[in-house]
């Protein structure tokens, strides 16, 4: 895992965050259209208005992720934007690397990375350009510290070429169970 000590800094693409941004119009047109069409009977007002309220909030995230640039450097990681934040890498105790499946064979899908620390927490997916150094440096944190991580954390991180071993835990360091 040799980087250089440059900041990495990653941003999620446009194009990757098209497919979102159709799902959030889908989903206010779904949930707008009883409104749209006739008033309601409140059994089908109250389903139509979850759907509406969970689609804003899906669509705010997705421009959360547009307005941010995630960037990581030798002394931590950075999510800079609109509700940014940063979490030192001494003061991290949890990672998660999580692989979701778009397929059954499993052939598709995109990871998902959680670093926590300090009372925050920093998501991002392997859409976002600069994954792989950014994951790279997370696992350094990792190592550094000793953390506690799972076998599905770990068997991720090898997928990307970044082995971690089970370590045991320095005293004092690292939430119980931590990268689960």
């Amino acid at each position: 895992m040799g980087w250089p000590d440059a900041m990495i800094r990653g941003r999620y693409p446009a194009e990757a965050l098209k497919a979102d941004y159709l799902r959030t119009a889908a989903g206010l047109a779904l949930g707008l259209a009883p409104f749209l069409l006739a008033r309601p009977h409140p059994l089908v007002a109250v389903p139509a208005m979850a759907v509406l309220l969970l689609f804003l909030v899906y669509g705010l995230r997705t421009g959360l992720r547009q307005f941010s640039e995630i960037q990581a450097d030798d002394t931590g990681i950075l999510r800079q934007g609109p509700l940014g934040r940063a979490i030192r890498w001494d003061q991290v105790d949890a990672i998660s690397l999580k692989y979701y499946s778009t397929r059954r064979d499993r052939k598709e899908g995109w990871l998902h990375l959680t670093v926590k620390g300090a009372g925050r927490r920093i998501d991002l997916d392997s859409t976002l350009t600069g994954f792989q150094p950014i994951a790279e440096r997370v696992a350094a944190a990792a190592l550094a510290r000793r953390l506690p991580l799972s076998d599905l954390t770990r068997e991720n991180f090898a997928s990307l070429g970044v082995s971690l071993p089970r370590l045991a835990p320095v005293p004092g360091q690292g939430a119980p169970g931590g990268g689960r």
